[in-house]
């Protein structure tokens, strides 16, 4: 299989966007109105931050345009049960207790992770006495580690080897254990995107960022911007190719279980490099001032202010966000600290303060949508999930 980005004669942005947006009847605000008679079609989301919609309002996120999709489509009711949230990986460390806690998703976690995401979605549905028809889900890219993505100085065969091990032996077995949960289920899988490209804004304040990233890293320090900046580009396409290659790996020996029925489908998602983090076209969240005249020592002002009001994210939920963040990282009370213990304390508030940074807006939360209706589409039918007015067809 070859991976490659498409083209802007192939993938005309604004113009699908504006389709998108007539032809759906859920682009924005509730549903339309429940279909009445008939059981509902459960959908569970179990996953990390984009499967769980970070930086959108509940409305933009993926998930719940799907929802009101298969709803209009099937004409039947579909319930949505959210377990996905910020920072989870497959797996971790059994022995490896939080030190801190949220019922956010918007808060990165890596606990629960999305094994226990699974664990937590089979005694819901068995309380409930139902099951999933669909499950949307997704991970790995914790797992391997951001920091790695955004770090110049990482190998490349350091990337594609966790890529192996994460996205794709991780994965397997997070997908066989789905299939054992819930062996009814469809699943659709989605990928991942390049981060960065050469289309992404090369300014004064960009490159300081990225040094201020990558300042811990000695081999970082040697290169210069240009020689930084091309690095992070190659890291970006290998993580993009290495992730979508071992998920598909993962799919194929999961499916060969029942090769006769296969029960999980791939939604990769093709963002372009106009597409990625700071490009001209951008589908993700981003700062609120990337796209404003600041002069240079105005960019170097706010950089050195990193952590203050006066650098936001450009997302729909930052001040719920950020209040949430606080809340959870607040220095424990009766509690002293060491130095390093307020250290790492303050790191994790930040990160979680700008954590919809990189994540897809609302536009590429639209092209989610799309790659898992294309998926759906084939699966509708021969699912049995429409509404059955005549009262015969069996629907789970």
């Amino acid at each position: 299989m070859t991976l490659k980005y498409p083209s802007k004669t192939s993938l005309p942005i604004l113009g699908i966007v504006l389709l998108l947006l007539l032809k759906s009847t859920a682009a924005f605000g509730d549903c339309p109105v429940n279909p009445s008679g008939g059981d509902p079609l459960q959908m569970l989301v179990i996953g990390d931050s984009i499967m769980w919609g970070q930086g959108l309002r509940d409305d933009e996120k993926f998930s719940s345009r799907v929802k009101c999709w298969l709803q209009e489509k099937t004409e039947r009711e579909v319930k949505l049960h959210m377990e996905a949230h910020s920072g989870a990986v497959i797996s971790g460390s059994a022995s490896a207790l939080p030190a801190f806690t949220s019922i956010n998703g918007e808060v990165n976690m890596t606990s629960p992770t999305i094994n226990d995401q699974l664990d937590h979605a089979v005694e819901f549905y068995k309380q409930n006495q139902t099951s999933p028809a669909l499950i949307l889900m997704n991970g790995c890219i914790n797992d391997v580690g951001v920091k790695n993505l955004l770090a110049a100085s990482t190998p490349l065969e350091d990337l594609r080897e966790q890529a192996r091990l994460n996205c794709g032996e991780k994965m397997q077995r997070l997908l066989g254990r789905v299939r054992d949960g819930f062996p009814k289920a469809q699943v659709i899988l989605t990928g991942y995107y390049p981060i960065v490209s050469r289309q992404t804004a090369d300014n004064a304040f960009l490159r300081l960022l990225v040094k201020k990233l990558n300042n811990q890293r000695p081999e970082a320090r040697k290169m210069t911007d240009k020689e930084m900046r091309e690095r992070l580009v190659t890291i970006s396409d290998e993580w993009y190719k290495a992730s979508t290659a071992n998920l598909l790996e993962a799919i194929t020996k999961s499916n060969s279980v029942s090769p006769d029925s296969p029960k999980v489908l791939f939604a990769e998602i093709q963002f372009g490099p106009e597409h990625v983090f700071a490009a001209p076209e951008t589908l993700l969240w981003t700062f609120l001032f990337a796209s404003t005249n600041l002069s240079g020592f105005a960019k170097v002002v706010v950089l050195l202010s990193f952590g203050t009001a006066a650098y936001k994210a450009n997302d729909h939920v930052r001040e719920s966000r950020i209040k949430s963040c606080e809340e959870t990282f607040k220095k424990p009370k009766g509690i002293k600290e060491t130095k390093k213990e307020k250290e790492d304390r303050e790191d994790l508030f930040l990160i979680c303060r700008y954590a919809s940074l990189g994540h897809p807006n609302h536009m590429g939360a639209l092209m989610y949508t799309e790659a898992i209706k294309g998926q759906l589409l084939q699966l509708i039918d021969k699912a049995g999930w429409k509404r059955d007015t005549s009262n015969h067809l069996s629907l789970h």
